[in-house]
């Protein structure tokens, strides 16, 4: 055989091979964020209605707070106000199966779909709480809609997963102390961490720039060093151009409670960054004594 054919038989093949390659990637690619250790494609898929029903094993504090999470996220695309019950039928439910005993790490979870129901299982209820944000993902992208849209088949393809994290920590920061963000985006921005299973919020309360956490015997760090007069336009360190326009902004302790209790009920510890004695010129600004 000549160099010629052999060239073409290797070309024939590395096509075929690629669009073989192509069509399994297309029947088996679920898109989930982050990618399940284990998972299995089945046939078929499991349809949300109005008479579908979210079981619980067991009736507590904590599964029923992922129960209510799970209520409440299907209630906006859907229109459906889904009844919560411990026990009974799993005919079209989503069920919820909080066992103990089951191996794997705290926030390890199954989730398995098919035409009758949705099973999540787990030895935790961070762990259930994790499959719902998985089985969140199975639906069309319609499903995160904050309004009700009539009319969507809300199906979830059938398949197979077990998951848990690779690793305990799992976090981002944000620093609110060079450029203030409002409680809404604080929640929406723990909301998208809880999304993605990630459990550390990194919260970045204080700086040379500007101290954002009402301590009541201290007033004047929220009255003076929770705002500046201005912002320097482009980079501190080139430019003397100001814009002329007075920046800031504070969260109340009783903010700060409700940000917290919000993170709770996603599983996501709050990391407050409090820095002292660096970083403090805002602190002298207001308490120039203590310097």
């Amino acid at each position: 055989m000549d160099t010629k054919n052999i060239k073409n038989i290797t070309k024939i093949f590395l096509v075929a091979s690629l669009l073989i390659g192509m069509n399994l990637f297309a029947n088996s690619f679920i898109n989930i964020i982050p990618q399940p250790q284990k998972l299995e494609q089945k046939s078929g898929n499991f349809q949300l209605n109005k008479n579908t029903k979210i079981i619980i094993s067991e009736n507590s504090r904590e599964m029923e707070s992922v129960a209510d999470f799970l209520q409440d996220k299907i209630i906006h695309p859907t229109g459906y106000k889904l009844p919560i019950q411990e026990g009974g039928s799993t005919e079209n439910s989503i069920f919820l199966h909080l066992d103990e005993n089951m191996p794997g790490k705290t926030e390890a979870y199954k989730l398995d779909v098919n035409a009758k129901r949705v099973t999540i299982a787990a030895n935790s209820t961070p762990g259930i709480f994790y499959g719902i944000q998985t089985l969140r993902q199975l639906f069309p992208p319609e499903f995160e809609s904050k309004q009700i849209l009539p009319g969507v088949e809300w199906k979830a393809q059938a398949v197979n997963i077990k998951d848990e994290p690779r690793f305990n920590y799992r976090g981002m920061h944000l620093d609110v102390g060079r450029h203030f963000f409002p409680v809404s985006f604080i929640k929406k921005y723990i909301d998208l961490l809880a999304m993605h299973k990630m459990n550390r919020f990194h919260w970045h309360l204080t700086e040379d720039q500007g101290w954002r956490i009402e301590i009541k015997k201290y007033p004047k760090l929220t009255r003076i060093s929770a705002f500046r007069d201005e912002t320097v336009v482009g980079h501190g360190g080139t430019s003397n151009v100001y814009d002329g326009q007075r920046y800031g902004g504070f969260y109340t302790q009783k903010e700060v409670k409700e940000i917290v209790k919000h993170a709770q009920k996603r599983h996501v510890t709050i990391i407050p960054e409090i820095e002292m004695p660096g970083h403090s010129q805002a602190v002298l600004a207001a308490y120039p004594e203590i310097g």
